[in-house]
């Protein structure tokens, strides 16, 4: 008998050592936080977003398949928008990571194209037209052909009752090469603002 208390009173500490770990929003600044903090998406600013969006403008066409995933592990543990994408210009498809949404990663954040979570509110970068307390997004893509790293501000809206997305893109940064490599393929994507209504 004494042999099932000491293993009840072991599950007991471990379970709530477990439940120590420190959860913090995920608007919350992450400076000086301990590795492996969870940082929740507490009041659900991220939802809504899930699903497939399309923009077509004759013989080009961008399509995002976003997901909402919870406590995706990385150095913290996180709740983040993923993504893929197609994107066909003037009938050529130059780029199409949709099948990656079918793999579970251990890592999210790290192995989808379109990954993030930063909330921005009202106005504060570039949005004269929204509410003060309107939300939206801003995710990064990384560009698996191209050494660009783009930076993609998403704002929900409607169009003509139906549920969408307007998106901006644009070139954030590079990812460093050595000299002598040879030069990398044009971006699979291209700046600019796009209208996405959702499937």
């Amino acid at each position: 008998m004494k042999k099932y208390i000491n293993c009840i009173v072991f599950l007991i500490v471990i379970t709530a050592c477990k439940a120590q770990t420190p959860v913090y929003d995920i608007t919350e600044y992450r400076r000086d936080k301990p590795q492996g903090a969870y940082y929740k998406d507490i009041y659900g600013v991220l939802d809504g977003y899930d699903g497939t969006y399309l923009y077509t403008n004759g013989n080009t066409s961008l399509k995002f398949i976003l997901k909402k995933k919870v406590k995706s592990f990385g150095y913290y543990y996180e709740d983040l928008v993923v993504g893929e994408f197609q994107y066909i210009k003037n009938g050529v498809e130059r780029g199409n990571t949709l099948a990656n949404m079918a793999i579970n990663y251990t890592d999210e954040g790290v192995n989808h194209i379109i990954t993030g979570h930063r909330v921005i509110t009202g106005t504060e970068l570039g949005c004269p037209d929204c509410s003060p307390t309107e939300k939206r997004l801003r995710l990064s893509f990384v560009d698996n052909k191209s050494p660009n790293i783009a930076g993609i501000d998403i704002r929900k809206t409607t169009v003509n009752g139906m549920a969408a997305i307007k998106v901006k893109i644009w070139w954030d940064g590079f990812i460093t090469r050595k000299e002598g490599d040879p030069a990398p393929p044009p971006a699979s994507i291209s700046t600019g603002e796009y209208l996405m209504i959702k499937q």
